[in-house]
């Protein structure tokens, strides 16, 4: 039996990493969940909205788009108490079963991975664990970083370490990252 797989898909917003992300879970063949290291700040942003009785989700794009702002001010505060946090919290809870009745996840899907550390802490945590930490970095032809934030951190991964994949797609190309993530999850044997 394979290992469980934390697969971490890093790249530019816009480059097809969640597209990349869906078609790795459609065929992915073992009990399997897309992950966020990013949703555990919007369930604490969500815990602050209901403790003001304010109506409002960080889970909804429009909502999220519309305060972004708050989430940005949120996740520095974070991170400026503890650096790891967030990967803390992912890693920690990858081989956590969420409800009742589901079967704890054999292959998480990540593809928010942004800076070197969530890359660091998950697999200390994880190789503990027992499972295996693979990487891919996609990007797409056209496709610039949105801020100098983004660029600086995923040049500061991609200086230190190498992907296990990397992938180049060319513009409105849906299908064929599909097609690749269904390829990844077979030949990985996720």
């Amino acid at each position: 039996m394979a290992a469980p797989t934390l697969v971490l898909i890093c790249g530019y917003a816009r480059a097809g990493k969640d597209t990349l992300a869906s078609g790795i879970l459609e065929w992915s063949t073992r009990p399997s969940r897309k992950q966020s290291f990013a949703d555990y700040l919007k369930d604490a942003a969500n815990d602050y909205l209901m403790s003001l009785n304010l109506e409002g989700d960080f889970h909804n794009e429009a909502f999220k788009c519309q305060h972004r702002d708050f989430l940005v001010a949120a996740g520095r505060l974070a991170r400026s108490i503890d650096k790891d946090i967030f990967a803390k919290n992912l890693a920690y809870y990858c081989p956590i079963q969420m409800t009742p009745g589901e079967q704890a996840p054999e292959t998480v899907v990540v593809s928010d991975w942004r800076y070197v550390n969530e890359l660091v802490v998950c697999q200390e945590i994880l190789h503990d664990l027992g499972w295996k930490v693979r990487t891919i970095y996609v990007s797409t032809a056209g496709v610039e970083a949105a801020n100098t934030e983004e660029l600086e951190s995923i040049l500061a991964i991609r200086e230190r370490y190498a992907f296990d994949l990397e992938m180049t797609f060319a513009p409105n190309s849906r299908n064929a990252i599909m097609q690749e993530g269904r390829y990844i999850a077979k030949t990985w044997r996720l």
